[in-house]
């Protein structure tokens, strides 16, 4: 079928494809050529006169390409990416996808782009040494601080050194994962190095925060839509992050806040891996690895009406629960010391945290997790004007009050009561939005109505 397109319209599409400034090579489900525009020729230094009708095995062997991805695109039923290395030294990147028929596969269309052209093998070498030598700092560091380390996971808790050791072995499954825990626990670093460890890394990772679509809109951005299907839709349509997903990871944080009435069509996409456009009368197959988040109490959620039951037992096939950074204290120290490190290099900067202040930090309950934590590290690190931070603006940072009888009162002398009120009012919001995800939710929190909320986060630029 797509074989005798090309042959049939040869001169029309290669005027097409000659427009194009990546390069295109099209072979038929036998690895013959069929046709190749001009910037293939310039990227691969080919000729057409000693390219089209030659097999891709006759090319190897002749010495003008050293590994055909169409072969191994032919190979594999599916589609392929490699890093080509021509005869005259120079190195392509090419994409190789198959293109079927009843019969199986038609034609494999190929792109390619000369990664010499943008990166040169000295450049790649300098950066490989650089990353070579920033990984084995890390890893000395981290032998020191006796810190076990998954990814970008920092485990010295025995009860999140399983967890991560159990992230481990999920990862290499492609069964659906559900990630709960309290907001800033680390949910998204899990999903995240699950992803990574998995076998559709490289492949799309698509992240959606469902409570971040607004309700209205949420079965289009999901789903995606036909054209025409509603006032003020796209005329062309719209595709959906399912679809951006195919092949690869969606992960669905928040899934908790998807609306009851949406929840048949998640389901359904989990369960008979399609989906529906709206406005639309056809399925669509996808291919997902599905991992969701949430800080809701899902089997509450069940009982009370607001979750699916079966939505949840599809989404819970292989539950990880997160533990709230008060019950890993043995992280604490691991995590301030990981945080001081990236800041310091972030802002060129040398400062540490005493051992008093991290007693302070060690022995705070955290209600916003690690997140809370990592906010209360950068604004110290910011705001100190000393190398070593103490124990008195550990304290201060984290709203803990503080015995000022006898104490050194430099830092408040000279700075009215109003000042002074400002400054622990901005620390009391800093806290509570590191501890919650949304606006709202502090304002609830704190029994302040939204308009107060938003004035005194505009004073303080916390918008």
């Amino acid at each position: 079928m797509y074989k005798k397109f090309v042959e049939k319209n040869y001169k029309e599409l290669l005027d097409i494809l000659n427009c194009l400034k990546v390069g295109v090579y099209i072979t038929d489900g036998n690895g013959k050529t069929l046709l190749l525009n001009d910037e293939s020729c310039k990227t691969g230094g080919l000729e057409r006169s000693e390219t089209v009708g030659k097999n891709m095995r006759e090319l190897e062997r002749m010495g003008f390409i050293e590994e055909s991805v169409s072969l191994k695109t032919i190979e594999s039923g599916k589609e392929e990416m490699i890093i080509q290395n021509l005869g005259d030294g120079d190195k392509v990147y090419v994409t190789g996808t198959p293109l079927k028929s009843d019969k199986g596969i038609d034609v494999v269309v190929c792109t390619e782009r000369d990664i010499t052209e943008t990166l040169t093998l000295k450049e790649l070498l300098e950066e490989k040494n650089k990353d070579n030598a920033k990984i084995k700092d890390e890893i000395e560091y981290l032998r020191k601080q006796n810190i076990v380390m998954w990814g970008n996971m920092i485990a010295e808790d025995f009860e999140t050194k399983l967890l991560a050791e159990k992230a481990t072995r999920v990862a290499k499954l492609d069964a659906t994962v559900l990630l709960t825990g309290d907001s800033g626990t680390g949910k998204e670093v899990f999903a995240n190095f699950i992803y990574q460890n998995s076998g559709r890394a490289g492949k799309p990772f698509i992240k959606v925060n469902c409570a971040a679509i607004p309700e209205n809109l949420m079965e289009s951005e999901l789903f995606g839509y036909e054209k025409g299907a509603f006032s003020g839709a796209d005329k062309n349509g719209k595709v959906g992050l399912f679809e951006m997903a195919n092949h690869g990871t969606l992960f669905l944080d928040e899934v908790g806040e998807i609306p009851i009435h949406l929840q048949p069509k998640l389901l359904r996409a989990i369960q008979e891996r399609e989906i529906m456009h709206v406005g639309g009368t056809k399925t669509i197959p996808v291919d997902i690895r599905f991992i969701a988040a949430t800080n809701r109490d899902l089997k509450e959620a069940v009982r009370n009406g607001t979750f699916r039951g079966d939505l949840y037992y599809r989404l819970n096939v292989m539950p990880i629960e997160l533990m709230p950074l008060k019950g890993r204290k043995k992280d604490i120290k691991a995590l301030v010391d990981y945080f001081t490190e990236n800041f310091n290099v972030t802002y060129k900067l040398s400062k540490a945290v005493s051992p008093e202040a991290m007693e302070v930090l060690k022995n705070f309950d955290w209600p916003g997790n690690i997140r809370e934590l990592e906010n209360v590290i950068e604004r110290l690190m910011i705001s100190s004007d000393e190398e070593i931070i103490t124990k008195r603006q550990t304290e201060r940072a984290i709203g803990i009050p503080t015995d000022l009888s006898g104490a050194d009162l430099s830092g408040i002398e000279g700075k009215s009561l109003e000042e002074l009120m400002d400054e622990y009012e901005k620390n009391i919001l800093e806290s509570m939005l590191a501890k919650y995800n949304k606006a709202s939710e502090v304002g609830r929190a704190l029994n302040v109505n939204k308009s107060t909320l938003s004035r005194r986060m505009k004073k303080y630029g916390l918008e």
